[in-house]
């Protein structure tokens, strides 16, 4: 990356932090409240009916979101225009995806209150897809800071909204109702936001829904099967087992992705300045790689560590006595998001580079991989199954991306910070299970202080990406 560069990815990087530490806060004590409210089973429909539309949601986005935010990085002129046709397209789209999504589930063996949670979580859906269309200028713009008070906004109302429904024991429905209410508070402040940047407004441009449409068809399959893939563990689990387990794993699921918030900050951040670079400058595309590759090894390796010595006390904290058996799926998930932040870097500069057709058949063998061993493997072993499945798919992903990107690129990425990192996580965990009993606000920053500083004494390279996001 160039110093203006690094400053851009850095201070924007920044700023979602602070936001989405805010949301990791807020998703956490509402997942403490739903989790005891609604009780293992009764949270595993609940989370079932969320999942299970999202991953129709996939369909009704067919890459759009990736392909604006791609295109109006290289040409800021057109952002009105192309932004426009995109939430036309995509309002279009989600309609019928939720009609097909209710319709699906009929063919399902759930039951009537799971059928009913699934057509109510496609409100959230609908929402949602407006907000990330507009969300596509800021972070084309490299704004996303603007997105992050939205999404706060969001979150907090919706989270204001839980603590009525529990608090006055209204049930189960309006729990999703409460996520509604919230997608809805989330699409007012960001649009609001974007109105000085661009005034947005439905367009139908059918020369223009061609051309988004025929570019973003083979990113949109790519991400179809890879959301297939990381949701396909919990629609099995839900054939073949109770409810309840649907809800220890989507716990460790909900943990997971709370977690993975500061890598994929960072990854969304450094993508428009990866296009741009793909477009005009080879030499510094690979730079940037090769740095962001570093990143996601240096937050990986204390997220896997970590995640070995507290995921109990997590558990705990989380959800209770009820969802201990959260634990050990959630330890074997959190190395899953860890391989997935550095498959991410590689998956969006395969997309910057317009080569996510190539990146198709990766994408199916993983999904042919992750859905065969889950449907051999949950049966008999359950959701500790299921985890481990993840992580093999991941290293699947990663075995591919290196034959794509040394096709496309004639290059792979070797972090230097890598060997320090294992060897200082591994480091860090052994140092928690001292403090086993210790509560996890004091464990966790003991954890990443300890880490941060003896990443700075042994690696030179992890001194170098810190003086490089600073700038010169």
């Amino acid at each position: 990356m160039t110093p203006s560069a690094r400053q851009r990815v850095a201070s924007n990087t920044a700023v979602q932090l602070a936001g989405k530490g805010m949301v990791l806060a807020i998703g956490l004590v509402s997942i403490a409240v739903l989790t005891r409210y609604l009780g293992p089973s009764d949270y595993g429909k609940y989370t079932l009916a969320l999942m299970y539309m999202q991953l129709f949601g996939v369909l009704a986005d067919v890459g759009l979101f990736t392909t604006v935010v791609r295109e109006i990085s290289k040409a800021p002129e057109r952002t009105e225009e192309l932004v426009g046709n995109a939430l036309a397209l995509r309002l279009l789209l989600a309609i019928g995806v939720i009609a097909l999504a209710a319709g699906v589930s009929l063919l399902l063996p759930y039951e009537h209150q799971v059928r009913v949670a699934i057509l109510l979580a496609g409100a959230p859906l609908l929402i949602g897809m407006v907000t990330t269309t507009y969300v596509a200028v800021l972070q084309s713009r490299l704004r996303m800071a603007r997105a992050v008070v939205g999404d706060v906004a969001g979150r907090l109302v919706s989270l204001i909204l839980v603590l009525l429904v529990a608090g006055l024991d209204l049930g189960f429905y309006p729990v999703l109702g409460a996520a509604a209410g919230g997608a809805a508070v989330t699409l007012a402040v960001t649009w609001r936001m974007t109105r000085p940047l661009a005034r947005v407004r439905a367009q139908r441009d059918r020369a223009v829904w061609r051309s988004l449409l025929l570019t973003a068809i083979p990113l949109g399959l790519a991400l179809a099967i890879n959301a297939i893939y990381f949701r396909a563990d919990t629609l099995i689990i839900s054939l073949y087992k109770p409810y309840e387990d649907v809800g220890l794993y989507t716990l460790a699921y909900r943990v997971l992705e709370l977690a993975l918030v500061i890598g994929s900050v960072f990854l969304n951040t450094t993508f428009p300045v990866l296009s741009q670079a793909v477009a005009r400058d080879m030499p510094r595309a690979l730079r940037t790689i090769q740095a962001s590759s570093e990143v996601c090894v240096v937050l990986g390796a204390p997220l896997v560590a970590g995640g070995l010595a507290l995921a109990p006390q997590i558990v705990d904290l989380a959800g209770g006595d009820d969802f201990a058996g959260s634990a050990d799926p959630l330890r074997i998930l959190l190395a899953a998001g860890a391989l997935a932040w550095i498959n991410g870097v590689f998956g969006y500069a395969l997309i910057a580079a317009e080569r996510q057709g190539a990146a198709l058949w990766l994408n199916v063998t993983a999904l042919a991989f992750n859905v065969g061993l889950n449907f051999l493997l949950i049966p008999p072993y359950g959701i500790e199954a299921a985890a481990f499945v993840t992580v093999g798919s991941e290293l699947l992903i990663l075995a591919g991306s290196y034959y794509l990107m040394r096709r496309y690129f004639q290059f792979f990425p070797i972090p230097r910070t890598l060997v320090p990192a294992v060897a200082v996580a591994a480091a860090m965990g052994g140092l928690l299970s001292l403090f086993d009993g210790a509560p996890l606000p004091v464990l966790v920053p003991l954890g990443a202080a300890f880490y941060g500083g003896a990443m700075w004494l042994v690696s030179p390279a992890s001194r170098e990406l810190v003086t490089g996001l600073r700038g010169s």
